[in-house]
C-alpha cells in the first residue's frame, strides 16, 4: 500500500503506487535505460549538418520523441529496424526545428552512426545495480538488440554487474512479445509475477512485461509520458528506493 508520508514511492519521485505481492528480481532495458544514446554526438552531427544545438536540447528532444514514436513500436513488424531507427530521429529533429536540407544531412549523418550511439551508461546506473544486488534482488538485462548488447554492457563495465543477459538478437523474439520476458524470468529462475521490469518505452517496456505477468516501471526523466498508464520514475536511482527489500 503506497500514499503516506514515509511511502517509498513517495520517496523515489515515482507517479503511481508501487506494487504489490513477492518481489525478488530486476530486469533492465539497456538502450536509454542502462545505456543512453550518446547526446553529445548526436547535438554534435546536427551541428555539423548546419543547425547549432546543444547537448541540452538534443537530448531533451530525443527523449520527447519517445512517446511519439511509441504508437509506432507497437505496430512494427521488428522494432529494430532502418524504418524504426530514421523515424524516430525525424521526431528528434522535428523537436528541434531543424527542416529541409540540414535535416536530411542530420539524419543520414545519425543513421549512419546509430549503431555506435548506445555506449554511455547514465551516471547512477552502476550504483543502482549494485543497491539492488546488496538489497537482495537477481539483477538482470532483457534488450531488442542485435545479439552483441552484451559486449557494449561489458565496455560499460556494467556486464559484471548482472545475472543475465536476454538479447533479442540471440534469442530470436522481441519486445513485446511476451515469450522473451518469460526467458528472462527463466534465466533468473523466477516467477514472473516476482520481476519488476524497466524501460523507457511504453509500448515495449509496460505493456510487454505487463502481458508476461511481470511489473513494469517507465524510465521518465523529463516528465514526457503524463498521462500514460506507467508506474514512472526520474531515474535509475528511484528504483531502488521504491522496491525496497525483496518481500
Amino acid at each position: 500500500v503506497t500514499g503516506g508520508r514515509d511511502d517509498p514511492a513517495r520517496r523515489a519521485g515515482v507517479s503511481a503506487p508501487a506494487f504489490h505481492g513477492r518481489l525478488r528480481g530486476v530486469l533492465f532495458d539497456a538502450g536509454n535505460t542502462l545505456l543512453w544514446i550518446d547526446h553529445e554526438r548526436v547535438a554534435r552531427l546536427i551541428t555539423e549538418a548546419g543547425v547549432a544545438v546543444s547537448t541540452e536540447a538534443a537530448r531533451a528532444a530525443e527523449m520527447r520523441a519517445r512517446p511519439r514514436l511509441d504508437p509506432l513500436l507497437g505496430r512494427a513488424p521488428k522494432r529494430e529496424s532502418p524504418q524504426v531507427f530514421l523515424r524516430h530521429i525525424a521526431f528528434v529533429l522535428d523537436g528541434l526545428g531543424v527542416t529541409g536540407a540540414a535535416a536530411e544531412r542530420a539524419s543520414e549523418a545519425i543513421a549512419a552512426a546509430w549503431p555506435t550511439l548506445w555506449v554511455r551508461p547514465p551516471a547512477d546506473a552502476h550504483d543502482t545495480l549494485r543497491r539492488l544486488r546488496a538489497q537482495g534482488y537477481a539483477v538482470g538485462c532483457l534488450s531488442n538488440s542485435n545479439g552483441k548488447v552484451d559486449r557494449l554492457l561489458a565496455g560499460a563495465g556494467l556486464l559484471e554487474l548482472l545475472d543475465t543477459v536476454v538479447d533479442s538478437g540471440a534469442v530470436g523474439v522481441e519486445k513485446p512479445d511476451p515469450r522473451i520476458f518469460e526467458i528472462g524470468a527463466a534465466r533468473l529462475g523466477l516467477a514472473p509475477a516476482e520481476i519488476v521490469y524497466v524501460g523507457d518505452l511504453h509500448a515495449l517496456d509496460v505493456l510487454g512485461p505487463r502481458a508476461a505477468g511481470m511489473h513494469a516501471v517507465l524510465l521518465d526523466p523529463l516528465g514526457a509520458w503524463e498521462g500514460f498508464d506507467a508506474v514512472r520514475v526520474p531515474s535509475l536511482s528511484a528504483v531502488p528506493p521504491l522496491l525496497g527489500p525483496p518481500a
